[in-house]
């Protein structure tokens, strides 16, 4: 990791901290989104008809624009910035402008004319209870939410390439807040229909805090589309493998929707509603870490730097696993508590609370599986091999089918979180052997070394919070405000006990939690941050 990288060891840490705060912020103003969501309509129909709704052009936005984006579009742009090639980045990226606004736009129409078929589909998989009419209104409200939140995904992966972290992760957050709002005030008049107004208002302003930095680029608008541009035609080679190989995770979580909804009301949101908690940890710092380091890791196979490659892969893991697993296990032991908190207010009650904690349990067990597998599928894409991942993506579609169709006999609804749990794993471990293959040792000695600390360290922590949550939960419901302070309390205890039985076993990756503390004390006391320069 040399200036040749663009990147130093001194930026990673600094950028990530920055990313790590704005991440948070999105994800804690996701949940409250939730929450609002949650307390006002429950889990019903008519919130499945929204969760529905949303999804739909969520599922294309992340299958082509974001996809494409991180997999194809980032090193082929970085490689342009590294080799200075300013006239055919240029042309590269207006091309690949115009060619998504007239994608998207064909798309998000098609969708918004063929609404009453989908409604229809759907209604008929819910036994004809979910209501069509208003997943209709609500698919057409939003669906053109799309083509402004692939531009915004474009817009990401220029800033990212240029080492500008900040505004792209801070987005969501914008999302969610003007979604928080427009609820607000709304939805005693238009009741579930303000969620999909907001989500629209706030797609516009997702959107359009990129363009200011966007000048760092130098890049203008230009409506051409160069089909023959050598960069443009590699994305186009690219990009079905990329949209089946990145887009199973997508489609496993259609897969597991479909079921959940034959399974009763409410059940997609519950199942939503629990993936977005374990996204938490997920968001905050497995892709925060990823965030930081794929540009890196892109710019280093571009220059064919194994070793690097391998360093900051190595990095990266170490760090993943560092993170996850303690989160993991908070997760599972605190469930219900957690659950309750978030969530237990108004139209959402206790059975509702015990339905997603119990989601939340077999979700949690794959947090490790969902951050390695996202490092491990951009490896791949680094050095530009598309087939690996595709050929393992397609296989775990089928085993995700297979296992929904077996666990939800024997656990419900909980079955198809289990399931997206045991298909990341195997994704993990089928994608690591081939890479060793393909590039020979990756530091496993050192990894192995690392986990075992984590995970020694991480029981130790599980044991203490188990027991002190054991005797302090009969105090814990007599109010809301008791349950926070003592979830607060013992979080932090657990915290506490697992960074100090990593430093007792002298652990490399405690280093990083420290200097990312460090991090966000420097930057309280003043403004901006080298990444974003």
């Amino acid at each position: 990791m040399n200036e040749d990288s663009h990147i130093s060891k001194k930026r990673i840490f600094g950028a990530t901290v920055t990313v790590v705060i704005v991440i948070l912020l999105s994800k804690i103003s996701g949940l409250a989104r939730d929450q609002i969501m949650a307390g006002y309509f429950g889990l019903n129909y008519d919130v499945d008809a929204f969760t529905w709704a949303y999804y739909i052009p969520n599922l294309f936005r992340i299958l082509f624009a974001e996809s494409l984006i991180v997999a194809a579009f980032i090193p082929i742009y970085s490689l342009y910035i590294k080799k200075k090639k300013d006239l055919e980045a240029k042309i590269f990226v207006n091309s690949v402008t115009n060619i998504m606004l007239i994608g998207f736009i064909i798309i998000s129409t098609a969708i918004f004319i063929l609404s009453p078929q989908i409604g229809m589909l759907l209604s008929g998989i819910s036994g004809n209870k979910m209501d069509m009419v208003k997943f209709v209104m609500m698919n057409r409200i939003m669906i053109f939410s799309l083509v402004m939140l692939s531009i915004s995904g474009l817009a990401a992966g220029i800033l990212n390439s240029h080492n500008i972290f900040t505004v792209p992760s801070l987005a969501p957050f914008v999302l969610n807040i003007v979604t928080i709002v427009f609820v607000t005030l709304l939805f005693s008049d238009l009741g579930i229909y303000s969620m999909a107004i907001g989500v629209m208002a706030g797609s516009l302003l997702h959107m359009a805090i990129h363009f200011p930095q966007l000048r760092v680029s130098k890049l203008r608008y230009r409506p051409i589309i160069d089909f023959k541009h050598e960069g443009v035609r590699e994305i186009f080679s690219l990009m079905l493998p990329i949209l089946l190989s990145l887009g199973a995770v997508q489609l496993n979580n259609s897969i597991d929707n479909f079921f959940a909804l034959s399974l009763g009301a409410g059940n997609t949101t519950a199942l939503t509603l629990s993936w977005r908690v374990a996204n938490l940890p997920l968001g905050v710092f497995s892709v925060a870490i990823i965030t930081v380091l794929y540009p890196l890791i892109s710019r280093q196979a571009a220059g064919n730097d194994i070793k690097a490659v391998k360093e900051s892969f190595s990095l990266g893991i170490r760090e993943i696993g560092y993170m996850m697993i303690p989160a993991a296990a908070g997760l599972i032991i605190l469930s219900y508590p957690i659950i309750k908190v978030l969530f237990e207010h108004y139209n959402f009650g206790p059975g509702d609370t015990a339905k997603v904690s119990s989601i939340l349990i077999f979700h949690s067990l794959g947090l490790v599986f969902f951050g390695l597998l996202m490092i491990l599928n951009r490896i791949f894409y680094a050095f530009k091999n598309v087939k690996t991942p595709l050929k393992v993506a397609g296989i775990s579609i089928l085993v995700n089918l297979l296992l929904d169709w077996i666990l939800i006999r024997y656990m419900d609804v909980g079955g198809l979180a289990l399931s997206t749990t045991l298909v990341a794993l195997f994704n993990v471990v089928v994608l690591l052997v081939i890479l060793r293959k393909k590039v020979g040792n990756l530091g496993t000695k050192r990894i192995i070394n690392s986990y075992w600390k984590i995970l020694l360290s991480a029981l130790i922590m599980s044991g203490a919070i188990y027991i002190v949550w054991k005797y302090v939960s009969v105090y814990a419901y007599r109010n809301l405000a008791w349950l926070i302070a003592i979830m607060v309390g013992i979080i932090t205890l657990g915290a506490a006990i697992y960074i100090g039985m990593t430093v007792l076993l002298r652990m490399d990756e405690v280093k990083f939690v420290m200097k990312l503390l460090g991090g966000l004390k420097n930057r309280s006391g003043r403004n901006g941050g080298d990444n974003d320069r």
